[in-house]
């Protein structure tokens, strides 16, 4: 089995059929499908039930959070990569997974382009657009989430989601596996799902996101060590400052200049 997908719903019963809909509209066939639903009673848990010989294992339960019910999803997978798609959130088209199937090798989190909102070319977002990220990006945690693939033995080595976040689990995983474990990234073009927004981790649409992002970016960041934390940050000054001085030619140029003078006398 090469790829298990797993979808997590709680009271998003339209979410949750657009959701399966574009998973088993799907032309490649050969993936598990895993539903693991948190005790609904918008009528998804007899959605699940009348949609049963398309899963290959599905629960409606009561969960601690999405990361728990995530996490209860990997421990039931048996597939060389872990995708994760939401409920809500859809695949792109129907051919998504016959051109990304190839791809699925020689990398632990292979990741590609995601819409947000909507399919349309002003939305497409490619998060980091290359596969040699380096510590200071892990530390940015921009990625996509749900369009990046999992090699499961990354959830061996590295241990399962931290439940205790509500909406940054996925940040300090990444954090875990790129930042300070030796995990490989591969970067593919092409674009894999839509992001609905609205939902809890949409923090620009969602004040209690909002909140519950500045609680845990706090606890995130106490995740480094101060010497990290502050690598990062002097590394992205640099960074600033050099596009800032390549902006504003003159005061590049001067600033070379008055360099090589200080060498001359140097010498």
């Amino acid at each position: 089995m090469k790829l298990s997908i797993i979808t997590i719903n709680r009271n998003n019963l339209d979410g949750l059929r657009k959701t399966v809909e574009s998973v088993l509209s799907q032309t490649w066939k050969e993936f598990e499908y895993i539903v693991i639903d948190g005790a609904s009673t918008d009528g998804s848990a007899e959605y699940l039930a009348s949609q049963s010989e398309h899963f290959t294992y599905w629960v409606s339960e009561l969960d601690n959070g999405i990361y728990n019910a995530m996490n209860k999803g990997i421990l039931k997978a048996h597939g060389d990569y872990l995708f994760f798609l939401n409920s809500g959130d859809y695949l792109v088209n129907e051919y998504v997974l016959e051109t990304v199937s190839p791809m699925l090798f020689d990398s632990d989190i292979i990741q590609g382009s995601e819409y947000r909102g909507s399919v349309s070319p002003e939305k497409l977002t490619r998060g980091y657009a290359h596969s040699d990220i380096s510590f200071l990006e892990v530390y940015k945690g921009l990625f996509l989430h749900q369009a990046s693939f999992f090699h499961r033995s990354l959830f061996d080595e590295y241990g399962l989601y931290d439940e205790s976040y509500a909406v940054n689990g996925d940040t300090a995983f990444y954090l875990k596996t790129l930042g300070y474990g030796n995990a490989s990234f591969k970067y593919i073009d092409v674009p894999v799902s839509v992001f609905v927004l609205g939902g809890i981790s949409d923090v620009e649409l969602n004040e209690k996101a909002k909140k519950i992002r500045a609680e845990e970016d706090a606890h995130y960041l106490n995740e480094f060590s101060f010497r990290l934390r502050s690598f990062c940050e002097e590394s992205e000054k640099k960074i600033n400052l050099y596009d800032l001085l390549h902006k504003y030619k003159f005061i590049w140029y001067s600033t070379m200049g008055l360099a090589r003078l200080a060498d001359l006398f140097k010498k």
